[in-house]
C-alpha cells in the first residue's frame, strides 16, 4: 500500500542517471532476468557487505586478478565495506572502477547490503558496485521472478487476501516485462540498469520466504502478465483511488499510443471513503488540486508526503494551510486498497484485474 504515486522520483531518478559517467552497463544476462539499482535514495558514501544463508561470495575487482572471498563463519572475511572515493570503489586495500559480487561460479547469490547505521536488507542476484563523486551505486541484477516476490511483500499488507496478492504480483510483472510505461520506456529511463527501487519504478525488499503470501501469490501467477493489443502492458497502480480510478489524460499523463487507462468505479473506496489532512507552511500560494504532473510540482516544494493525492481542498489557518484531500497516489490503473476489498468479498485475482484494466488479456511470457 505504499505506491502513492508512480513518477514523483522522475526527474531526480533521470537526472542522476544521465549525469553519472560510472553507471556501467549491468543489464541482465537473459529475458528472465532484469537490474535494479538499490539504497540510491541513501546516497551512500559506503556499503557494508556481507554473505547470506553461508554462500561463499566471490567479490572482485576489474583491476584486481584475484577475487576476494568473503564466506559467512570463522575462516573467512565476514564482512567487506566498499566505500567511495571520487569515482573509484575501495574495499580491503583495492580500488577500482568496479566491483563485482557473485558466487563462486558467476551466478546469483543472496547477500546482505547495508548503509551503515541506516537500513540493512538482503538481495538475491549479482552486485556491481560503482562511484561517482564520491557516491557508490549498488546495482543487483536479480531473476524476475525473485523481483516479482520482493516487490509484491513490499506493495501489498502480507495480510492482504491472496487473491489480491495475486493480482498485484501479475502487475508487476506485467511493469517488468513491458517495454513502456505512460510514454515512456518502463526498462530504458536509467542508464546501466533497468529498474530502480523507489515508486518511480517499483518499491523492492528484500525477497519473502516461499512459504509467505507475497511468495505464494508470485508462484502462483508465475510468468503471468496483462496484455494490451498483444503486446505486455507496464501496468500502473496506486494506493487508494477514492472512489473511481483515472484515464491518462485525466492524470495529466501522455497516453502515446499505449493503452488509455479507462476509468472504472471502485466500489470499495466509495463505500469505505478514507481522507488525509496535511498542514503546509502558508509562505506561498494556496496548494490548488489539478494532475499528477499539478501534484507533483507542488510536492517537490512542500515535501513527498504534504500531498498524498490529487483531491484535495485547503483552507488558511493563521500561518499554515490545512489541507484535507481523499484518495491517495495518480489514480490510474488498479487501486490497491480496492483490489483488496474485491479478494475480502470472494473475487479472483482475474476478475480484479478484469475490472481495473478493461479490454485487456492475461497472457503468459514464453
Amino acid at each position: 500500500m505504499r505506491r502513492f504515486f508512480l513518477l514523483t522520483l522522475l526527474l531526480l531518478c533521470l537526472t542522476a542517471a544521465q549525469s553519472s559517467p560510472a553507471a556501467q552497463s549491468f543489464r541482465p544476462l537473459d529475458a528472465q532476468s532484469q537490474s535494479f539499482s538499490v539504497l540510491g535514495l541513501f546516497h551512500p558514501h559506503e556499503l557494508e557487505l556481507q554473505p547470506a544463508g553461508g554462500i561463499v561470495l566471490s567479490v572482485s575487482s576489474g583491476e584486481a586478478n584475484t577475487p576476494l572471498s568473503l564466506l559467512n563463519g570463522e575462516a573467512a572475511h565476514r564482512r567487506t565495506v566498499f566505500r567511495a572515493e571520487g569515482d573509484r570503489v575501495v574495499a580491503n586495500g583495492l580500488s577500482g572502477p568496479r566491483f563485482v559480487v557473485t558466487a563462486r561460479d558467476g551466478s546469483a547469490v543472496p547477500f546482505l547490503l547495508a548503509v551503515p547505521g541506516k537500513l540493512r536488507r538482503v538481495y538475491r542476484g549479482r552486485l556491481a558496485l560503482t562511484a561517482h563523486n564520491g557516491v557508490l551505486q549498488a546495482v543487483v541484477s536479480m531473476d524476475r521472478e525473485t523481483a516479482v516476490a520482493s516487490i509484491v511483500a513490499a506493495e501489498m499488507p502480507a495480510s492482504a487476501p491472496l487473491e489480491a496478492l495475486k493480482a498485484q504480483a501479475v502487475v508487476t510483472r506485467s511493469f517488468l516485462a513491458a517495454g513502456h510505461v505512460a510514454g515512456l520506456a518502463a526498462g530504458g529511463r536509467h542508464a546501466g540498469y533497468d529498474f530502480c527501487d523507489t515508486t518511480h519504478c517499483q518499491f523492492l525488499r528484500s525477497p519473502p520466504a516461499e512459504s509467505s503470501a507475497a511468495g505464494r501469490a508470485a508462484e502462483a501467477t508465475r510468468g503471468m502478465v496483462l496484455a494490451y493489443h498483444g503486446e505486455p502492458l507496464a501496468a500502473m497502480y496506486s494506493s487508494r483511488c477514492g472512489g473511481q480510478t483515472r484515464s491518462l489524460r485525466e492524470a495529466g499523463l501522455n497516453a502515446g499510443d499505449g493503452y488509455p487507462y479507462f476509468p472504472v468505479l471502485c466500489a470499495w473506496c466509495r463505500r469505505h471513503p478514507q481522507s488525509w489532512q496535511s498542514r503546509i507552511p502558508a509562505d506561498g500560494p494556496a496548494p490548488r488540486p489539478g494532475n499528477e504532473a499539478d501534484r507533483i510540482r507542488q510536492a517537490r516544494q512542500w515535501g513527498w508526503s504534504s500531498l498524498p493525492g490529487s483531491d484535495f481542498t485547503a483552507a488558511r489557518d493563521g500561518s499554515e494551510w490545512i489541507v484535507d484531500g481523499q484518495g491517495m497516489g495518480h489514480g490510474v490503473g488498479m487501486c490497491q486498497a480496492g483490489a483488496i476489498g474485491m479478494a475480502a468479498s470472494g473475487a479472483g485475482f482475474r476478475e480484479i484485474l478484469r475490472h481495473y484494466y478493461p479490454n485487456t488479456e492475461i497472457v503468459r511470457l514464453p
